[in-house]
């Protein structure tokens, strides 16, 4: 029965033995230090040194674990502390840098304004028509601010349409591009006039330009004054193509505009004498 638990404890039992033999040692060696011979210095110091190595590394792995912990966590408090704040600043830089755009934009309408003899009404895009390819916008001014049913509506890069509904705080732009639009214009070079009506994929098309007329690819086309809504001169695109049929009494071109409605945000209303004229001539006075 001993033999069996000693074979089974061995290794407790040889780690006990060591240990007690050391301490034996160790006590002997400070009471009898001259009696010792060499030989039981030399069995005390191998018997002792590697479990003082032993300790030793323990206890230097478990300060080295417990250190790199600490500043482990530490530097990932500090991570999501700097990142937090990176991310607060990244959205500053984001408010102020499209501050900048709107600021630039609304720079660029007051020069607009300033360059027409009208008087107008400033209106920021609210809303678009998306089920009908945007032909229609939606802008925040109405009746309270001056803005009448068809006043006619530009913005920097040119015509954008003209107010068909208007209630006491908003108003609904039809733009150019929708195919019941119609606006009178004028080639700049050949300085013939047509009707400008909407056509498919954001496109225009003018009607009834004379057979004989040399129409070429790239001329300006501007509105010509003619009818009771859009003042003459404004910007409407360029000729990107040419219909001529043989036989035919009118050919035709393809204009592309030159504003991109789907990225309007600012627009003019055009308010005023302008807009008196407008009605005065829809009521033959």
């Amino acid at each position: 029965m001993v033999l069996r638990l000693l074979a089974r404890y061995r290794r407790t039992v040889v780690l006990g033995s060591a240990i007690l033999l050391s301490f034996f040692l160790m006590t002997m060696a400070v009471r009898q230090e001259g009696h010792l011979t060499p030989f039981f210095k030399r069995i005390l110091l191998e018997s002792v040194s590697p479990f003082l190595k032993a300790t030793t590394y323990l206890r230097d792995g478990v300060s080295d674990i417990w250190g790199n912990y600490v500043d482990l966590r530490s530097v990932r408090q500090e991570n999501l502390a700097l990142r937090e704040e990176i991310e607060g600043y990244q959205t500053r830089l984001r408010v102020l840098e499209e501050a900048r755009r709107e600021n630039q934009r609304l720079q660029t309408l007051l020069g607009l304004r300033e360059t027409m003899p009208f008087s107008y009404v400033a209106a920021r895009v609210v809303g678009r028509d998306s089920t009908n390819w945007f032909h229609s916008l939606l802008i925040d001014r109405g009746s309270r601010h001056g803005v009448e049913r068809h006043g006619a509506v530009v913005a920097p890069g040119g015509l954008v349409g003209q107010v068909v509904e208007v209630g006491p705080f908003s108003a609904q732009i039809q733009i150019i591009t929708d195919p019941v639009s119609s606006v009178g214009v004028l080639l700049e070079t050949s300085r013939v006039t047509g009707l400008l009506v909407g056509a498919q994929l954001g496109r225009l098309r003018i009607k009834y330009l004379p057979i004989l007329t040399e129409v070429r690819v790239g001329e300006v086309v501007m509105t010509s004054g003619l009818g009771t809504v859009y003042p003459k001169g404004i910007l409407v695109g360029k000729v990107v193509a040419v219909d001529k049929r043989i036989g035919a009494l009118f050919q035709e071109a393809t204009v592309e505009p030159s504003i991109d409605f789907s990225r309007l945000e600012e627009v003019l209303v055009i308010a005023g004498e302008q807009a008196d004229l407008s009605r005065s001539q829809r009521s033959g006075k």
